[in-house]
């Protein structure tokens, strides 16, 4: 099992690098490399220069960062398990037929001799992934081993060939060098382990072909057999704990590594690979004020606690703010008012790096913050969710991404999965289960951060992304007996951390107050571009169904009844987005400064959509995860939406799909889009053929039926994926499963919306690529289809060019709609007899005017409204 996880806190971390490392670390040094053939590139590891850690460094990644850390001089696994690496990110072996040199020192952490005890340590080279992004290979990589055992054996590609006694380890370290010469059409490599600075112990060589010798380099603490092992990603469904697979005899140990040199013809140096310390950045701009949050990685106590802005002044770079370093979510958030939005502005990260002796390096990390386009005709969303990164660092879907060049990035949920970067989760101790978190989340950022840079972005977590499979939030309670009924399971210190470096570059929330146990609020508008947004939290305020809803018999969120009756589980108190958001929601409708459309963005659409989960295919009657239930609440919402003509972007679904709302009736509430996955995991479909009680009105996929909760909902487009998608190319297969890329965009001065749905693999600059069913174009008053029951008479409005129409019923001053219109003409629809008042303003110079009208029984002139 390894060593228990309560025994790697900061406790056990000062007792071992006070008592152990800080001086044996130092007590020798390597000499350079003499290489055979001509010296290369030397590379050298620059632990002993820094402070203590978790993080060794931006010419580092380690698996997994949390097994990791800087001390005393040296880098030091803290997890006796399987399979930890640390990658160098700055070299690797090049395809050239030459010769290569790998040297490093090696210890156990505790301090006790090499010979006394479990494990394995030592080099893997040729490390290569899937995809041919090198980041790939950090978690999905292969490579040729090469250490020793602590029972003294050698060995170079299979961990079994080692021979325990080969060589005798008595002494508290050794140095392993290995060598690679080129040997016709094979490379022959020697491995060496010597006492520093002394005699040889023992020495293995073995030929592999050249193929095998060219990628990434990595150091190991405990390999694992077979020897063609990957970094961790086939861990990926393994307990917290659990090793990634056997280590064999070897057994289990935890070792410390220093020194480690790099050399030789055959070494490509890569200095612009680094990450961090400024790992990336995320902004938003609304109402000129500029949020902006820089992460970092796990820093200590000897390193630099701010992170500061700067602006260019001519030639120069002024620093205009500085902000603090989270001490648990090691991000910096800087919030700069009256910012000028009416020009791009370059900006720069800037952090001093510490190293012993009070040397420090500085760090930056660049990019612009884009004016406001309100000018322009077109903004543009992408719509991106439900990441399992199977395809890290998805590269070509971020060439894509950029030659659509969205204004705004929505990444509405699921940033990353529990399996992403593979060795399972940690949930306890806190402090090690949020690195665990942020190096998922780091994977979120590496993937997005050239995006991220400069352009405004959003970030919503869902349950994934707080280690859930799903959530229904209860207002921050702490979760029940099971997941089902309700809450986080996750402390709260822990889903803070989550939502402070998701969340807190977003524009200031509409009442920061906690909810419960002091977890963070994010839901609030803003407006880019005179679009105005509402971020919903449509799952922290969820009741969860468990307890509450009628036994299914089985899981308590999946119904499988085919004579439920869906009306029984709409029961008085359940909420989804609960009292303070629904009440957001109403102002938010009402505000329309600085705004001509609306947009709600969360984390789900407000229907049941798909009928079949899973790989078992199976199909529900009812899914309590899905924002149909609870009817009651939802209802509020959409009623809420549709006042404002508001389009709905969504994720989480799996399966893309264009979905309209209805309330009493078909298409009488919003459109909604439920964008593609970046890399769909946990597969899904829409087959109303098998779910009779979605009472389609027509064959096919598309058309009306009813939800699973009995909503009317229209489905205007959809893609399923392959029953039985191809296997062997990890781009073809996500492809199969309907992975994608979604792109919303709001015409303002046509009043429409284009919905565009792109396959993974499909050539972006071509339309015609699009799945079938896409683009869609819809007008704005779609999303408020209802069938009027009367007009109010024509109203020819002049003296502002985009008139606000409010319309209120008088009887029961309810508010029936707002709208702005770009036609000087327009007739309201009404849906009920009597007078209605109607106020026609415009919202950004405070002109308005009022009228009280009851519906026209013939279309006459129009009236003629002066602003």
């Amino acid at each position: 099992m390894g060593t228990p996880r309560s025994d790697l806190t900061r406790r056990h971390f000062l007792q071992n690098s006070a008592a152990l490392a800080v001086g044996a670390a130092v007590a020798h040094t390597l000499p350079p490399l003499a290489a055979a053939g001509a010296p290369g590139d030397e590379f050298g590891a620059n632990w002993r220069d820094c402070p203590d850690r978790v993080w060794l460094g931006p010419e580092f990644w380690s698996n997994p960062l949390q097994d990791w850390r800087v001390a005393g001089g040296r880098a030091e696994c803290t997890h006796a398990a399987a399979d930890r690496n640390v990658h160098v990110l700055t070299r690797s072996l090049s395809e050239r037929d030459a010769a290569f040199t790998l040297r490093v020192r090696v210890g156990r952490a505790d301090g006790s001799p090499l010979g006394r005890g479990a494990g394995s340590c030592g080099f893997r080279i040729g490390i290569r992934g899937p995809l041919p992004d090198p980041r790939n290979s950090l978690i999905f990589g292969r490579g040729l081993d090469a250490g020793m055992t602590a029972a003294g054996g050698l060995f170079i590609g299979a961990l079994a060939s080692a021979r325990a006694g080969t060589i005798a380890l008595d002494g508290p370290e050794a140095e392993l060098q290995l060598t690679g010469t080129p040997a016709g059409a094979n490379c022959r490599l020697t491995l060496t382990v010597s006492i520093p600075g002394g005699r040889e112990l023992g020495q293995v060589t073995q030929e592999f072909p050249r193929e095998r010798c060219h990628g990434g380099l990595a150091l190991v603490n405990n390999f694992t057999d077979p020897a063609a092992t990957t970094t961790g990603a086939k861990a990926k469904a393994k307990a917290p704990g659990k090793k990634a697979a056997s280590a064999g005899a070897a057994g289990l140990g935890a070792f410390w590594f220093a020194d480690w040199r790099i050399g030789g013809p055959k070494v490509d140096a890569h200095p612009e690979r680094t990450f961090g310390p400024l790992l990336f950045s995320h902004y938003t701009l609304s109402g000129r004020i500029m949020k902006l949050t820089a992460q970092l990685p796990p820093l200590g106590a000897g390193d630099a606690k701010q992170v500061r802005l700067q602006l260019r002044t001519g030639s120069d770079w002024q620093t205009v703010a500085e902000a603090p370093i989270h001490a648990e979510a090691r991000c910096a958030t800087f919030r700069i008012a009256d910012w000028d939005d009416t020009r791009d502005t370059p900006y720069r990260l800037a952090y001093a790096l510490a190293f012993r002796g009070g040397r420090t390096e500085e760090h930056h990390w660049s990019g612009t913050i884009r004016r406001d386009p309100k000018d322009a005709p077109v903004i543009s969303v992408a719509d991106v969710s439900c990441n399992i990164h199977e395809a890290f660092p998805n590269t070509h879907y971020l060439a894509s991404v950029t030659r659509l060049n969205p204004d705004l990035l929505a990444f509405t949920g699921d940033q990353f999965y529990e399996s992403s970067g593979g060795y399972g989760i940690i949930r306890t101790p806190t402090d090690l289960a949020i690195i665990d978190y942020l190096r998922k989340w780091y994977l979120h950022g590496w993937t997005w951060r050239e995006l991220m840079r400069d352009r405004p972005s959003v970030s919503l977590p869902d349950d994934h992304d707080v280690y859930q499979g799903n959530i229904w939030g209860e207002g921050g309670a702490a979760q029940g007996a099971t997941q089902e009924a309700g809450g986080y399971a996750m402390a709260p210190e822990w889903v803070n951390v989550v939502y402070r470096t998701q969340t807190a570059h977003h524009p200031d929330p509409y009442d920061p107050t906690p909810s419960k146990r002091g977890i963070l609020q994010y839901y609030g508008g803003f407006t880019y571009g005179r679009v105005s947004f509402a971020v919903l939290a449509d799952r922290q305020y969820k009741s969860g169904p468990g307890g509450k809803v009628p036994p299914t018999g089985g899981r308590a969120d999946h119904e499988t009844n085919p004579n439920f009756d869906p009306k029984t589980s709409d029961l008085p108190g359940l909420a989804l987005l609960g009292d303070r958001q629904e009440q957001f929601l109403r102002e938010w409708v009402r505000d329309w400064r600085g705004a001509e459309m609306k947009v709600v963005i969360s984390q789900t659409i407000f229907s049941s959509f798909p009928t079949t989960h899973g790989r078992e295919a199976m199909v529900l009657r009812a899914d309590y995860d899905t924002n149909g239930w609870p009817q009651t609440a939802r209802n509020r919402a959409v009623r809420e939406m549709r006042k404002a003509f508001a389009f709905h972007v969504a994720g989480d679904q799996h399966i893309p799909g264009v979905v309209q709302y209805g309330v009493d009736a078909h298409r009488d509430g919003p459109v909604a889009f439920a964008g593609p996955a970046v890399n769909v995991g946990y597969p899904r479909w829409f087959k109303p053929e098998t779910a009779p009680w979605m009472k389609p009105k027509q064959p096919g996929l598309t058309g009306d039926f009813t939800d699973s909760f009995g909503h009317p909902m229209t489905v205007l487009a959809v893609k399923n994926a392959a029953d039985t998608p191809r296997t062997g190319d990890v781009l073809r297969f996500l492809d199969d499963k309907a992975s994608g890329i979604g792109i919303v965009r709001f015409d303002k001065p046509r009043r429409k919306i284009v919905i565009e749905c792109w396959p993974l693999l499909a050539d972006v600059t071509q339309r015609s690529t699009q799945f079938p069913g896409w683009p869609l174009e819809i007008d704005v008053r779609d999303n408020y289809a209802r069938q009027p029951s009367a007009f109010l008479p024509a109203l020819e409005i002049s003296g502002v060019s985009q008139p606000l129409i409010e319309v209120t019923h008088e009887a029961s001053g309810e508010l029936v709609y707002l709208l702005r219109v770009v036609a000087p003409v327009f007739r309201p629809p009404v849906f009920a007899d009597g007078y209605h008042v109607v106020r026609i303003s415009d919202p950004d110079t405070g002109k308005s005017a009022s009228l009280r009208l009851q519906p026209a029984t013939t279309h006459g002139a129009p009236m003629a409204v002066q602003l």
